[in-house]
């Protein structure tokens, strides 16, 4: 079996180390120290293969704290922070129990998923099914309990609780899942049901689960003593033994060439991923025959222009669904939480109270809401399948003068798109106040609204410039760039950061927009000095 796992895991990190390489060739400047020729150094193709396998293991651990920490303990702290903290670990336990224990254990099973790896390995290399199984799944489990161990550790100490909690939780929560795995085998071996692909029943036990899970938060008390229960013989025998049982099955079942068959067929969506992602996200941003009105074809509408600016008025015309749906559905939103905002200040005065002193010191959470509220990204996949797909195969298209000239029209279209949904959030939210007879002065409201319309145009930039400068889209509209995925990972940190924030709204404001401005102008540089370089097909 270590054999195996060692053919594995060299697979893996040559595939991980030739993507690190292809990406890191892309980085303005820093790419054109590396040559071609790294891809057939073999030592050097070694050392970004351990690069790989760090970042890897890095992503890993990075990926269970923010699991815990963003799903788990920040609901927790905002719903329920004035609560003792052996109350507040019960509601982490009890959401804890529910998604990871409940809802993950029918949704997840690595025994039963469509996997390119699977079928590279087995079917294509010919290793045996059986080896090639009990080498993955005894890999995923240790690592399973292992990237798990420091985070549970961690948010357990948060709460008061001992250290030995978070070791027992990643046990029980691994042995857990592996009896979740031996289940999903047992019902494939007896029924020829592949529980995974039950869309129906996995997204019920999906919207259950977490309704289930976040209920509590709501009520104010979790509906067991977690801590009791969970950490308790009668609790870990209930999970040990049955843990137990199922890792003896699944090392002895003999026919996991029939699992992997199953999972594995050449037509399969899940495991042809690139054919899946790419069909659903043409259909996301693919101009419909019925979008396209008589009045749009009239010929003379767009007189007065020409170049760069003729070409966009057109696709801007041309695909105003793709513009207008998303801004309208925004405006939903934002109408339907105003007015339910307004029949709660009818029904329940006290809680409508609660919820305008949180909205006056809660700026720093329209960080993340002015983020979900813009419709860059969107934008930016519909220009890419509609227009820059095509084009870019000219040279004339890949010119600093016409990217430079693309860029700047794009974002002052997208900016006054963005600012639509900015605006009426301002509105809104002033409105309530006002309403509501709390203290708001007219510098307040400018404070609030310059932010917020800052914000807007801060994410309108932002979703331009990845777009230029990285430029994450391959042929099938799915993101290939690492750097990408690294950046807005990090934009989205510093909003969840920026929440504890607990200082004057004036303060956060002030700071905001600074380094919004700041992080424009080196935007607006990079675009202007390397978008001609890194503005390409992929």
């Amino acid at each position: 079996m270590l054999r195996m796992l060692n053919t594995i895991m060299e697979i893996r990190g040559v595939s991980g180390a030739n993507r690190l390489i292809y990406y890191f060739r892309g980085i303005p400047v820093l790419g054109k120290t590396m040559k071609d020729s790294v891809y057939s150094n073999w030592a050097l193709k070694k050392t970004f293969t351990v690069i790989a396998l760090i970042l890897r293991i890095l992503f890993a651990f990075s990926t269970r704290f923010a699991y815990l920490g963003l799903i788990i303990y920040l609901p927790v702290l905002m719903a329920a922070g004035d609560l003792p903290l052996t109350q507040q670990y019960d509601l982490y336990l009890h959401i804890l129990v529910l998604l990871s224990f409940a809802v993950s254990a029918v949704s997840n099973a690595i025994i039963l998923e469509s996997k390119r790896d699977k079928y590279i390995c087995v079917k294509l290399m010919r290793m045996p099914a059986d080896k090639y199984m009990h080498a993955t799944l005894g890999l995923k489990g240790i690592s399973f309990f292992i990237y798990f161990v420091p985070a549970m550790m961690v948010f357990a100490g948060v709460f008061g609780a001992p250290l030995w909690h978070g070791i027992l939780l990643a046990l029980l929560l691994t042995l857990w899942r592996t009896a979740a795995e031996a289940l999903h085998l047992l019902v494939f071996d007896r029924k020829g049901v592949v529980v995974v692909k039950q869309n129906a029943l996995v997204w019920s036990v999906i919207g259950i689960g977490y309704a289930l899970a976040f209920l509590p938060l709501y009520t104010g008390s979790a509906w067991l003593d977690m801590d009791n229960v969970l950490i308790s013989l009668p609790a870990v025998l209930a999970v040990l033994l049955p843990g137990i049982i199922a890792v003896i099955y699944i090392a002895r079942y003999p026919r996991y060439r029939n699992a992997v068959d199953a999972v594995t067929k050449i037509d399969d969506p899940l495991l042809d991923m690139s054919r899946m992602m790419k069909e659903a996200n043409r259909k996301q941003v693919e101009t419909k025959e019925q979008d396209i009105s008589a009045e749009q074809l009239r010929p003379g509408q767009f007189t007065g222009k020409n170049g760069y600016a003729y070409l966009n008025a057109i696709f801007f015309s041309r695909h105003r669904r793709l513009l207008v749906q998303p801004i309208q559905r925004r405006l939903m939103i934002i109408a339907g939480l105003s007015a339910a905002g307004l029949l709660l200040q009818l029904t329940a005065p006290d809680l409508f109270a609660q919820l305008i002193r949180y909205l006056i010191g809660g700026l720093p959470v329209f960080v993340i809401v002015m983020n979900f509220t813009s419709i860059g990204e969107l934008v930016c996949k519909a220009m890419f399948f509609n227009c820059d797909l095509s084009l870019l195969r000219y040279g004339f298209y890949r010119e600093r003068a016409a990217i430079l000239s693309n860029f700047r029209i794009r974002l002052l279209r997208l900016s006054g798109l963005n600012l639509i949904p900015a605006a009426a959030i301002c509105l809104a939210l002033n409105l309530l106040i006002f309403l509501s007879g709390e203290g708001w002065s007219a510098a307040e409201a400018l404070i609030f609204s310059g932010t917020v319309l800052g914000l807007s145009l801060f994410f309108s930039v932002h979703h331009l410039f990845m777009y230029y400068i990285f430029q994450p889209y391959s042929t099938e509209l799915n993101m290939r760039n690492p750097f990408f995925t690294i950046v807005n990972s990090i934009i989205t940190g510093v909003a969840v950061i920026a929440l504890q924030f607990k200082g004057a709204p004036a303060q956060f404001a002030l700071f905001v927009l600074l380094a919004a401005a700041v992080y424009t102008l080196i935007a607006l540089v990079l675009v202007y000095r390397y978008s001609h370089r890194t503005f390409r097909v992929k």
